[in-house]
């Protein structure tokens, strides 16, 4: 199971967070059976910061926090805001690369300039509109004026204006939604 801690949108205020208030990474909760009573399991290291891996100033390894419930007996890791399930890039790096895409950009071009291979970034975009439907119900539950939008474009365009990729992921998260 996972669970995604909103407002953390930086590896730095992170680990600030880690550091300063661990107990604001505690869950309360168990996310599978909604009892109270976890208790910490540990943590893992995970490789999230691929900005600065050539210059050797990057700030890996980031301790993921595990919590483990007695009563159901599943474990649950806890992710901030910043960093995607499953993905090796942060959000805001497929939020610029997203971006790009929406304006016009070729994605050959968009390899180019970024990180991503035009093979992870044509993945991503493929991922966006095969489940824009789900995305968009869910966000225009709490935003209405996405609903005025006309078309995928429009939505992320009009989404992305305002809002983080990372905050409109974490309620389709929350959601009960695959993130791509």
């Amino acid at each position: 199971m996972l669970w995604i801690l909103s407002d953390i949108l930086s590896l730095m205020q992170y680990l600030t967070v880690l550091k300063d208030e661990p107990e604001r990474i505690c869950l309360t909760t168990c996310p599978g059976c909604g009892r109270s009573g976890l208790w910490r399991h540990g943590c893992y290291p995970r490789k999230a910061d691929r900005s600065c891996v050539v210059t050797g100033a990057s700030l890996n390894p980031i301790l993921i926090q595990r919590f483990y419930c007695r009563f159901c007996r599943k474990t649950c890791s806890v992710l901030p805001e910043c960093i995607p399930p499953r993905r090796w890039y942060l959000w805001e790096v497929q939020q610029a690369v997203f971006l790009l895409w929406l304006s016009g950009m070729r994605i050959y071009s968009i390899a180019k300039k970024s990180a991503p291979s035009r093979h992870t970034i044509s993945r991503w975009v493929n991922r966006f509109k095969e489940q824009f439907h789900l995305h968009k119900d869910a966000l225009c539950n709490q935003f209405v004026d996405l609903g005025r939008t006309v078309d995928f474009k429009d939505f992320w365009q009009t989404f992305l204006k305002e809002k983080l990729l990372s905050h409109g992921m974490r309620i389709c998260h929350a959601a009960g939604l695959v993130v791509p």
